[in-house]
């Protein structure tokens, strides 16, 4: 019997080594030649948490009726149905979540953390890693417009988030996973009791 591996189209294998590689280079905080590599994991998740005395990761499964509230609400696909968080504590005080998440842009991949305030609205979006043309990266001013908001339908390219020129894949991309970052929120953390640190 062919693997999964063997039987996908090139397209896919190709996609999947991309995304393989980004996730190294965020994890290790250098890429291959031609990936612009701006921050570690590790780098990014102290800068996001600050305050912190530790940061905490916490993995979910979802169940498929979560992955589909999921996906309405973001307008965006999920590739896995495991999500990874990352908890930052201060004493026992959740300071707030941050999620990274690694797409494709246009033919290539990049990876994206976006910090959430602990209700839930956003707290700042960064670019990891970017492995296509610099040319396509909006400008760090362009990501400011996302701090504090929240899920809403005007949370949408072109309508509550400014495009553009150049870069429109890029905006794109980003608006999706911020939406993405902001169900995954609403769905497994609103509303709920708050998360007990595993070092309790």
């Amino acid at each position: 019997m062919r693997s999964a591996w063997a039987s996908a189209s090139p397209t896919s294998r190709a996609r999947a080594l991309a995304l393989l590689l980004v996730t190294v280079a965020v994890l290790l905080g250098a890429g291959p030649a031609g990936a612009k590599v701006y921050a570690s994991q590790q780098e990014a998740l102290q800068a996001a948490f600050p305050e912190a005395d530790r940061i905490e990761r916490r993995n979910f499964v979802l169940t498929p009726e979560q992955v589909e509230r999921i996906e309405q609400r973001s307008r965006a696909p999920l590739d896995s149905r495991i999500v990874t968080l990352h908890v930052g504590w201060r004493g026992g005080e959740v300071l707030g979540y941050a999620l990274i998440d690694i797409h494709t842009v246009r033919t290539l991949p990049e990876a994206l953390m976006t910090v959430l305030e602990p209700e839930g609205s956003v707290r700042s979006v960064r670019v990891l890693a970017f492995h296509e043309p610099e040319d396509y990266l909006p400008p760090r001013r362009w990501f400011e417009q996302f701090e504090a908001r929240r899920l809403d339908s005007n949370l949408r390219l072109r309508r509550g988030v400014h495009a553009i020129s150049g870069a429109t894949l890029s905006a794109q991309a980003t608006t999706r996973s911020v939406r993405r970052a902001l169900a995954l929120h609403e769905t497994l953390l609103a509303g709920k009791p708050a998360l007990q640190s595993a070092a309790e």
